[in-house]
Formats: structure tokens, C-alpha cells, sequence
């Protein structure tokens, strides 16, 4: 299998994973009403490009209800179908890459002694946000960032 495809199909399941895993309501405050329309974009680009494939179909379904469970399944239809048809992989690449880098740390904690949120040394696009609620701590970085756009 060629090596853009497994990445693709990597980056694709980090994108439908927390979709999936995460209500509605918890995915868009961890990762913002952009990034939610545009995972669900993505799942639909699928389930619509599968509709006639049953048991592509069916996994999205499986993988909808039970994402840990169905997760390869899924992964491995995803890298077969990007494979077979160049244009659907095109286009999920293309969806991919109009997301843009984005990164949400999500820190709870009671009692720390150092805890950093984001050490970024470059990034020229992109959305990162830090989430920290602690209860107790010492030597706290929200972020530490050396160069930004």
C-alpha cells in the first residue's frame, strides 16, 4: 500500500475517532463549531461515497456506534477505498488539509508540581489552544512558544 495513503487513513481516523467517540456538544467545545462541521463533512463524504458498498456501509454504521471496537475495520476499508479510487482520496485529502493543524490540550488536575500546557518552537499555521483547570500547583506553563506564524 502506498505510504500517502496509510497516512492519510491515519490522519482521517484521528479526525472521525473523537467525532464519533465524543458528543456533539463535547467535540465542539474541545475542538470549536469549525472543526465540527468539517468532521462531519468528512463522515458524510464517506457514508455517501460508500452508500452502495454494504459492507463499507454497514462498518460506518459499526463504527458510529462502537468507535473503539470498529476502529481497524474501519481503517482498513478507508486505506482499501483511498487505494481504489483516486479521486475520493483526493478529496479526502483535500478536506484534510482545509482543516489545518489544530491542537487542544485538555489538562484537569489536582496537585502538580510542573506542568506545561504547549512548548511550541515553530508554527506558521494552525490553532492551538491550552485548557488547564488544576487545583493545586507549582511552576505552571500555560504555553511557551518560540515563534508563531
Amino acid at each position: 500500500m502506498d505510504q500517502t495513503i496509510a497516512t492519510l487513513a491515519t490522519t482521517v481516523m484521528g479526525v472521525l475517532l473523537p467525532y464519533v467517540t465524543r458528543g456533539a456538544k463535547e467535540f465542539v467545545t474541545i475542538a470549536g463549531d469549525a472543526a465540527f462541521e468539517k468532521a462531519k463533512a468528512l463522515m458524510e463524504t464517506l457514508k455517501k461515497r460508500w452508500s452502495s458498498d454494504q459492507e463499507a456501509a454497514q462498518t460506518v454504521e459499526r463504527f458510529e456506534q462502537k468507535p473503539e471496537r470498529y476502529e481497524p475495520v474501519m481503517k482498513d476499508i478507508l486505506e482499501e477505498k483511498l487505494t481504489a479510487d483516486p479521486a475520493l482520496a483526493q478529496d479526502v485529502k483535500k478536506q484534510i488539509d482545509a482543516m489545518g493543524p489544530e491542537l487542544a490540550i485538555i489538562q484537569r488536575l489536582k496537585d502538580v508540581d510542573t506542568v506545561t500546557g504547549l512548548d511550541v518552537r515553530e508554527m506558521s499555521r494552525g490553532k492551538a489552544s491550552v485548557t488547564q483547570d488544576i487545583e493545586r500547583g507549582r511552576n505552571i506553563t500555560g504555553a511557551k512558544i518560540d515563534k508563531l506564524g
